[in-house]
Formats: structure tokens, sequence, C-alpha cells
């Protein structure tokens, strides 16, 4: 079967193949590095073309943002919510953590956005309005752990949601100045370690 070329391809799939290549650019670079001309040349396309679909960096950027959390959602709808709330938790959160290189570089994708929401406020309005689905996701998974007698000390779901985003954040970002080789276990402890904080044994 023949390979499809970029002109082949509908311009949605064009639109697409571009923010792939600037999430490459972004974990490779950072997102200082994801100047249009560096995209073009990551996708194998002219600039024009990516100015025909983009009209700016920041267009180019906000874009990519959404697109990557897209693809966190398309994961985070695999984890099996029939399980136990902790283990269902534990699941859904492993997906953020530098576990293996994939994942390491989906975070440091998402760290560089992180970074720029603070003074981005289109960035700012994206990740805001992300971290708020995710605090009412995390809470209702704590809330099922709560009505089942595993979360004693917990009075306030919405509250330790946040902390929970928050816990996982400062990992993240420790577990990327480890070496490779020692960010599972340290990863896998942590986590293991807050969990047990919330959960009853």
């Amino acid at each position: 079967m023949p390979r499809a070329t970029f002109s082949s391809v509908t311009g949605a799939e064009r639109g697409t193949h571009i923010l792939e290549a600037v999430v490459e650019v972004i974990a490779e670079r950072g997102l200082e590095g994801a100047t249009m001309r560096n995209v073009a040349g990551a996708a194998g396309i002219s600039l024009a073309q990516v100015q025909y679909y983009f009209r700016s960096k920041d267009e180019l950027v906000a874009a990519a943002f959404r697109h990557v959390i897209q693809l966190f959602d398309t994961k985070l709808a695999t984890v099996d919510l029939s399980g136990p709330p902790r283990r269902v938790l534990r699941q859904a959160l492993e997906l953020w953590l530098p576990l293996d290189e994939p994942r390491a570089r989906d975070a440091r994708v998402w760290l560089a956005f992180s970074a720029a929401a603070t003074t981005s406020p289109t960035l700012k309005e994206i990740a805001a309005s992300t971290d708020s689905e995710l605090r009412v996701a995390f809470a209702r998974l704590l809330d099922a752990a709560a009505a089942e007698g595993d979360l004693p000390d917990v009075t306030d779901t919405e509250t330790e949601a946040g902390l929970l985003l928050a816990v996982i954040d400062g990992l993240v970002i420790q577990a990327l100045a480890l070496a490779e080789p020692l960010r599972p276990h340290f990863l896998t402890v942590s986590l293991e370690t807050h969990l047990a904080r919330l959960f009853t044994p």
C-alpha cells in the first residue's frame, strides 16, 4: 500500500500532523524552540503550509496544548473504573508519572505548557479549565472511596483532589531531575506512600 504524503491527506489530518510536530519539538527543545519554522521542519513541510493552518506561534501553541489534553483524555478513558477506587485512582495517576520514556516525554511537554500558562492568558485559561475538570474527576473517585469507608480522615474531597494533583506535579518535576533508572522506584514508592495516608489498609 503506498504511503500517504502530506498533500494526500485531509485538512484535519494535516492540522493534526502539524500539532504532533509541535509536541515533538517541545519535547526536545522546550516551548521556546517551537517556532513555526522549526515545527515546519519537524513536520517535513514548508513554513507557508504551517501558516496556512495557524496564523501565529501563539495560535499554534494553544492548539497544540489542546491537542495534548485531548490525547491525555483519550488515555484516561482507558482506565477501568469498575475496580476499587484506590486502584482506579492509582492507575489514573500513573498516566502522568514519567515511569518510562514515553511518559517522561509527555511530562516534559506538559510541564512546558504549564510553565507558559503562568504568563500566557490563553494558555492559562486552557490549563485552568483542565485542572478544574481533573479536580472534579478525582474528587468523585475520592467520594466513592469515602462512601466505602476507605477515607476516614478526609472530610473535603474537593480540596483533597487539588492537593493530590499538586503532589503529582511535584513528583513529576522531582522525577525528571533524577537519572532515568532511578525514576520508577522513586515514583512508585512516593505515590504509594501518599495514597496510604489517604486510604485505610
